[in-house]
């Protein structure tokens, strides 16, 4: 890979984890403390029905792929009459699906929310007020996704940090204030965060405006270029729609069977959860627009080569964290919250190996999903992943432990990576499967054996106080982990790049 854009990437990382590393802090603060506020019953129902919030997010994040997609390839081949082409183009389509999106809320959405989901009567009027804000950001973010998609397809990962780690302190502060106003807390707190995330998408656009020459908007007048770009976005909407709408189906499932006291312990699993996420996703971001300019390009040794790196390094990410969580997540959940819910362990657990599989296949999909023609992938892996539910009903109406909806999970993410290799050869024959197998799945897991083992042994010491025990063997864990991939995965350019950062560190901090 040239030098120049390994330079690049490293240095867009380091502002990433310098955004995950706040956001990590921040947020489980912030957790606790509304957490605290709220209680384990409106903390479920925020869980349940502002899971909505949730569920746009994510769909605002394939909207976001979408858009940079032919952002990004505009930017390697365009100019800027055509890269305002299809920004505008980009606007006039999110319109159309927030519209519709808003629609399908105020009709089919609210009538599941007042007539299936199980909550409390004496708490629906709150539920409805969550609910209605929930829908006023969801359309409001599917209109900022070709903002954020310009930023990050322009590599602009130090302003895309920043303005997340403005996002999580605003968050912080209304934490603090919802413990001073008086009132219904949940309907405060839901008011509040709809207000920030108004802030912030004023605060992207502001940027947007003032720097890229391409967010000026004009009237779109290719039509084969809304008509490819609508197309490529429905496509994605379509495959992430399914996706979070089979996890959200499978919440209001286990709502509907269990109550709204087994979704706060769901909520408290996917704050932890999606701090993992975040964490790989930030580093993922950075490799996603060369991963497109190769494909574009037709850069075939580049683009094979970037993907497995960027796969096998996203792997060695999560485990790194992935087994001190394992190991210590009793004593963790007992000091962040004190009387965590039932069950809240369990699904942590099956969570993150979810999130491990998912994660490791996210190169792929981008290399995937930077063909124009993406709906033979959409529709193959959203039938696949959709029968999730179905699999979920049958054991929850056979009574079965709630968690076990995430082992159903799990075991369709091992056939999704098998369905994305099968895909990928079709689309790519020279992209090495086997190669990818060996250094993605194989060789990490085998060497994580290692810290597992230590680890194992380790908590063997007997060690009265618990905040000792967390901080002691969490360390020892992490050091071991780390130190594995360190010295038995990671290559030799790697390593010397490493060394190289931590030597630049040390200079700075002794001037």
């Amino acid at each position: 890979m040239p030098t120049a854009n390994n330079i690049r990437i490293a240095k867009n990382t380091m502002y990433m984890y310098l955004r995950m590393f706040v956001i990590l802090l921040v947020s489980l603060y912030t957790t606790r403390i509304v957490f605290n506020v709220l209680g384990v019953q409106d903390y479920g129902i925020y869980n349940v029905v502002g899971g909505i919030i949730v569920f746009f997010t994510f769909i605002n994040s394939s909207l976001t792929g979408a858009t940079q997609r032919y952002i990004t390839a505009e930017l390697a081949e365009g100019n800027l009459d055509s890269q305002r082409e299809v920004f505008s183009t980009a606007i006039v389509s999110h319109l159309l699906i927030g519209l519709l999106i808003v629609l399908l809320g105020e009709t089919i959405g609210l009538w599941f929310l007042n007539s299936v989901m199980n909550i409390p009567e004496d708490r629906m009027g709150a539920a409805n007020v969550v609910y209605q804000l929930s829908i006023f950001s969801t359309f409001l973010s599917i209109l900022q996704a070709p903002f954020n998609a310009t930023i990050i397809a322009h590599e602009k990962m130090s302003v895309y940090a920043y303005f997340s780690i403005f996002d999580v302190m605003f968050k912080l502060a209304v934490a603090f204030l919802i413990r001073a106003i008086s009132g219904d807390k949940l309907i405060v707190y839901a008011i509040l965060i709809a207000a920030v995330g108004v802030l912030n998408i004023l605060i992207y656009r502001i940027y947007c405006y003032r720097t890229f020459g391409m967010c000026r908007f004009k009237k779109p007048t290719n039509r084969s270029t809304f008509k490819g770009l609508f197309s490529y976005t429905g496509w994605a909407l379509f495959g992430t729609a399914t996706y979070v709408g089979t996890n959200q189906g499978v919440t209001m499932l286990v709502n509907y069977y269990n109550g709204v006291l087994v979704n706060a312990a769901m909520g408290v699993s996917n704050q932890i959860v999606s701090v993992v996420s975040q964490f790989v996703s930030n580093f993922q971001a950075a490799f996603r627009p060369q991963i497109v300019k190769y494909y574009v390009t037709k850069d075939s040794f580049e683009l094979s080569k970037l993907t497995i790196r960027a796969s096998r390094l996203s792997a060695y990410l999560i485990l790194v964290l992935l087994v001190p969580i394992c190991f210590e997540i009793r004593d963790f959940l007992g000091l962040w919250l004190g009387d965590y819910p039932q069950y809240a362990v369990e699904f942590c657990l099956l969570t993150l190996f979810c999130i491990y599989f998912e994660s490791i296949c996210n190169p792929l999909i981008t290399l995937i999903t930077s063909d124009k023609d993406i709906r033979k992938y959409q529709i193959t892996v959203s039938l696949i992943y959709a029968t999730n539910l179905i699999f979920c009903w049958i054991v929850l109406w056979g009574n079965a432990v709630p968690y076990l909806v995430i082992a159903v999970r799990l075991a369709i993410d091992l056939v999704l990576i098998v369905s994305r290799l099968l895909l990928m050869r079709r689309q790519w024959y020279d992209f090495p499967i086997l190669e990818w197998v060996k250094k993605v799945i194989v060789k990490p897991l085998l060497v994580m054996a290692i810290p597992v083992g230590l680890t194992f042994l380790v908590q063997m010491i007997p060690v009265g106080s618990v905040w000792v025990r967390l901080f002691l063997f969490s360390g020892i864990s992490f050091a071991a982990s780390a130190l594995s991939v360190y010295l038995l995965l990671l290559e030799e350019g790697e390593k010397a790049f490493l060394l190289e950062q931590f030597a630049r560190i040390k200079i700075l901090s002794c001037k």
